[in-house]
């Protein structure tokens, strides 16, 4: 049955009006919630993508540019916090900045190593059921673009990172004048709850900021001319593992899509965390 008249006219409005301000609603769907430790898991359509630096701003890793195709996954909607962490490490402690926790239950897990996270993936397989991991570096940026070929997933316009991500700004700058800053305020000096800002067009939140993320791939300056199109993972030599995203000390040119950097497994940093993929 069609609608007429001003009632049509109304529900189509207001419809309009939702799916503007809820894009999650559209692009993914949170799809399951794992019971051990509460993890919200969101489902991202698989499709193909340009990975790398589109812009022509980023560093010589990040090329080239090219094609990759990713298989649909459930890639959890948040980072991993502090207090689903403890579930698994009771004694974890994320730390403190200056005289600022990172500690605390809702903020994102930090002071993590590729390793730890890779345990924590184990252990949470063992106790749940399914099967967790670390995204891929190819299934990470497909997610954080959401779509966009810009450098940021809201856009091309730094200035609107406030909005969308914790990062480095302009209280930051007047505290600590040497770091490299956006021209904003986010309202944190460090690691937010998860979830404050606004998430991107797949429904997931803090892919850009707030804490930097360990992916599965091994670290290769050239891996971008080595991988093959579809579902790429770099698992060949070297002694490093990727993270991405940037961090809630970070300026422009560390929080974008294509951002890539290399840290030993083993390394543990204020703003590195991670999140998971559910694997059905």
């Amino acid at each position: 049955m069609f609608l007429k008249g001003t009632f049509a006219y109304v529900v189509v409005a207001l419809s309009m009006v939702f799916l503007a301000v809820h894009p999650a609603v559209v692009m993914g769907e949170t799809s399951d919630k794992e019971s051990v430790t509460g993890m919200e898991f969101v489902a991202v359509k698989g499709g193909c993508f340009e990975m790398g630096d589109t812009s022509g701003d980023g560093d010589p890793n990040e090329r080239p540019a090219h094609e990759v195709c990713v298989n649909g996954f459930s890639m959890g909607k948040y980072d991993v916090t502090n207090e689903q962490f403890r579930k698994f490490r009771p004694n974890h402690d994320s730390g403190k900045f200056e005289t600022l926790t990172l500690n605390e239950d809702k903020q994102p897990v930090v002071n993590v190593s590729w390793e730890d996270a890779t345990e924590f993936a184990k252990w949470l397989s063992h106790k749940s059921g399914h099967t967790f991991r670390l995204p891929t570096e190819a299934e990470w940026e497909y997610a954080a673009r959401a779509g966009s070929k810009a450098s940021r997933f809201w856009g091309n316009n730094p200035d609107d990172a406030c909005t969308y991500a914790n990062v480095s700004d302009d209280s930051a700058k007047k505290r600590f004048p040497k770091w490299t800053s956006f021209n904003c305020n986010d309202g944190f000096l460090v690691a937010a709850p998860v979830g404050t800002f606004k998430p991107n067009e797949f429904g997931l939140y803090d892919m850009l900021g707030n804490v930097w993320q360990w992916v599965e791939d091994v670290y290769s300056p050239e891996a971008y001319s080595k991988l093959p199109k579809n579902n790429p993972t770099y698992e060949g030599a070297g002694e490093y593992r990727v993270e991405r995203g940037g961090g809630w000390s970070n300026g422009p040119l560390g929080v974008r899509s294509a951002h890539r950097v290399g840290l030993t497994p083993t390394f543990g940093h204020r703003s590195l965390g991670f999140r998971l993929v559910m694997v059905k």
